[in-house]
């Protein structure tokens, strides 16, 4: 079995954080009564000891738990921690974890976020300039992983939400965990594309928005212009083809000694866009036609395992996660990536020299369409003042705010127009955007769910690392899709 990353350790810190609150303020344990052993909590969650008192340590500054030397973790009186809106004594302190502190007598609005969106929206900003305008009210910043599952124990107000998330709770299975988000006005500031992957479908008419769109960006492939010259190369354009970008890939590595391309294919941001620009999308076998024999699947993967393992090096790139990517790029040791408006935010204070195109093309010009939104808790005690706090933050105002101080594409149409007083340094190309929008696409394209997408991805890492091959995996596909 291979050694977990870094970020997977990190969800797992964060899921047990998570149920271990839900099951305080639940009262599965009681006050007074102690958590299980640390070494019981690092099996069951498969964490070692110091992961698991990284986590305890979070409990510990929440004041939820207790650490009784040479005893345990003891759980505290969980009322006076984060319910009600007037709070008695401080539950957070503040430091490196992002977490605010709550005082005496404040009216406190919970908001779990996705802790990138401090650089990818400036959101501490954000919300700084929230409170000035609101006399009393303190907002609780709760940096996850995991926002949504915040809104599904009730423990926060305002949560952030992505397509993925909301892709994977169409499920059935998963249809209650909506059923805890307000219903969200539609905004005519947006355009109705954002909308879609926060639409309901287990609404009555497929038509209830379940959170407001705050931010967005379609996949794009970025360049460093400075590699291009030094190398005589033409730069992307929209003709590009990814054969094309492998045979300039190639000539950048040999004559540069860098990674030409890179890319982390395993993300489900990244690989899924191969099969979409082939036209291909899961479907049911047809009498004598099997869908996993269609060459469209097998040209769209067969690509991206090329793009690793033929830039002409003699060992091939392997990452954690999209930002290992991101930072190759800044260090100027990758010439090529493929990556979003979102990650472009690491380059906001560089001097690098780069600019964006539209991604190659196998048969269509089709990129992914990725989304943030803000979605409020149906039972939260601060409904008024939480549905204030997502339309402030997704006002001109604010949006206007993220369009100059960030890299990141702002949800309000008239936002994202603003030519003036745009900070840090931008790539040329900016506006890409604009010509990719109309091949936009979603998750659901792949005509998948979310739970068989993740079975699949984790299907094709072998082949990707070519230790199997195309008869390999196809067996184990047809197995799972049947």
């Amino acid at each position: 079995m291979a050694r977990p990353t870094q970020t997977e350790f990190n969800q797992r810190i964060q899921h047990l954080i998570v149920q271990l609150r839900d099951q305080i303020y639940n009262g599965w344990i009681q006050p007074n009564e102690y958590l299980p052993s640390e070494l019981r909590l690092g099996k069951q969650y498969h964490l070692n000891k110091e992961s698991v008192r990284r986590a305890l340590d979070g409990l510990v500054k929440e004041g939820l738990i207790t650490k009784v030397r040479r005893v345990g973790n003891q759980v505290n009186d969980p009322s006076m921690w984060l319910r009600g809106s007037n709070r008695s004594e401080a539950s957070e302190h503040c430091g490196s974890s992002g977490m605010t502190t709550i005082e005496y007598g404040q009216t406190t609005l919970r908001f779990a976020y996705h802790p990138s969106l401090l650089n990818e929206a400036n959101l501490q900003q954000l919300v700084d300039s929230f409170e000035d305008t609101h006399s009393g009210v303190r907002v609780q910043m709760m940096p996850t992983a995991f926002p949504i599952e915040y809104a599904d124990h009730g423990l926060a107000d305002v949560v952030t939400v992505t397509s993925w998330d909301t892709m994977k709770r169409r499920n059935h299975s998963h249809s209650a965990r909506l059923s805890h988000l307000t219903s969200a006005p539609y905004d005519d500031a947006a355009s109705p594309k954002l909308n879609i992957p926060f639409l309901d479908p287990h609404s009555s008419n497929n038509q209830r928005l379940i959170a407001t769109p705050f931010l967005f960006s379609p996949l794009v492939l970025c360049y460093n212009r400075a590699h291009f010259v030094e190398c005589g190369i033409e730069v992307p354009d929209g003709t590009w083809t990814w054969y094309t970008l492998l045979n300039a890939v190639r000539k950048l590595t040999s004559r540069l000694d860098v990674w030409g391309f890179a890319t982390h294919i395993q993300s489900i941001n990244r690989w899924p866009i191969f099969l979409l620009q082939n036209g291909f999308h899961f479907r049911p076998d047809e009498p004598g036609k099997r869908v996993i024999d269609d060459p469209a699947l097998w040209e769209g993967l067969r690509i991206a395992r090329d793009l690793i393992h033929k830039q002409g090096r003699p060992i091939s790139l392997w990452t954690e996660d999209n930002s290992d990517t991101e930072q190759l790029f800044l260090e100027g040791n990758a010439s090529i990536i493929l990556t979003t408006y979102f990650g472009l935010n690491r380059m906001y204070n560089s001097s690098l020299d780069y600019a964006l195109a539209p991604l190659p093309i196998i048969t269509n010009s089709d990129t992914l369409l990725l989304v943030t939104g803000l979605s409020v808790h149906r039972h939260s005690p601060q409904q008024d003042l939480a549905n204030q706090f997502v339309n402030y933050l997704s006002s001109f105002e604010a949006q206007s705010h993220i369009r100059r101080q960030t890299l990141s594409l702002p949800a309000h149409a008239k936002a994202l127009s603003l030519t003036d007083g745009l900070l840090g340094n931008r790539p040329q190309n900016e506006d890409v955007y604009m010509s990719m929008w109309p091949h936009c696409r979603q998750y659901s394209d792949l005509g998948l769910d979310a739970d068989m997408i993740e079975a699949v991805r984790l299907q094709l890492k072998g082949y990707w690392s070519r230790m199997e091959d195309e008869a390999e995996v196809s067996a184990r596909l047809e197995m799972l899709l049947r």
